[in-house]
């Protein structure tokens, strides 16, 4: 699917985006620290640009659904801004009839989005088994992996199946949407490792493909926001704590001020009228 206005603003940033939604490919330093997990800021940022373009490629969309549905999986949900601004991760826990929903629908999406019928034409020339030899020539591998497909099947070319063909998506993802469809959902184990291969899939055949450039520049604009976010968070913390101790010492100076004027001096003590009774006593 051909996005007119891509919500990211450099290519670096959609590198970046793909090292974390998939840091077992990134390049790492081998002597630096293992890198943080950052797939759930991966998913904040692709639901940023969604929300900024209104659609976006079916295989950003995919790769996001899935790799939430394995972070619930986890049972950590990363808090914080897109900056990582936050106070950390937290541990959710989820049953697991509510994962095995979780995984169907982010699966179901997943194939729906590259072999329905009315997106597959679109899907074809972007993900197309052979796109070397020109549009024209796709276009013909595309119909003629069609026509095989549904010979070797007998589903007709205008089935899932036969678009799944020209697009390399293996007959299985589509054996999976069909079940989970018909609400017949399998093992959490069996869609976890459906899900991994899934996105190893998107990776292959559109990250590679379309997110070739450097997460550098990205990585760096990302960390000064961050420095900036940090530094903004810990000067409103020192603002709030200023304000609770001027609190503190108001109340402080009100509560001494009313009791020195509700308590009478000692010297003042022999100034009280004493009773009748006494007086004629002394007299």
């Amino acid at each position: 699917m051909a996005v007119h206005s891509q919500p990211w603003r450099h290519d670096s940033e959609l590198a970046m985006v793909r090292d974390w939604f998939f840091p077992d490919h990134a390049k790492h330093d081998a002597f630096s620290a293992p890198p943080e997990d950052m797939r759930q800021r991966a998913v904040d940022r692709v639901n940023l640009w969604l929300f900024k373009a209104g659609r976006l490629p079916a295989a950003v969309v995919s790769t996001a659904s899935l790799t939430e549905a394995l972070i619930h999986d986890n049972g950590v949900v990363h808090q914080g801004d897109r900056h990582g601004c936050g106070d950390g991760p937290e541990r959710r826990n989820v049953s697991e009839p509510a994962l095995q929903s979780i995984y169907a629908m982010a699966f179901a999406r997943f194939v729906n989005g590259f072999v329905d019928r009315d997106v597959a034409r679109s899907q074809a020339g972007a993900l197309a088994l052979d796109d070397s030899r020109g549009p024209g020539a796709t276009t013909a591998t595309a119909s003629s992996l069609a026509g095989q497909s549904a010979s070797s099947t007998g589903r007709g070319e205008s089935s899932m199946y036969a678009h799944a063909v020209t697009i390399g998506m293996p007959e299985v993802f589509v054996d999976l949407r069909h079940q989970v469809t018909h609400g017949d959902l399998p093992g959490l184990y069996y869609l976890r490792k459906m899900a991994l291969q899934a996105l190893q899939w998107l990776y292959q055949r559109w990250w590679v493909k379309h997110a070739h450039a450097s997460p550098a520049r990205a990585l760096r604009e990302h960390a000064e926001r961050r420095q900036l976010c940090l530094e903004m968070k810990a000067r409103r913390d020192v603002d709030e704590r200023q304000d609770v101790e001027f609190s503190v010492d108001g109340v402080a100076e009100r509560h001494s001020a009313t009791m020195q004027t509700n308590v009478f001096p000692l010297e003042d003590v022999g100034s009280f009228p004493t009773s009748s009774h006494k007086r004629k006593r002394d007299g």
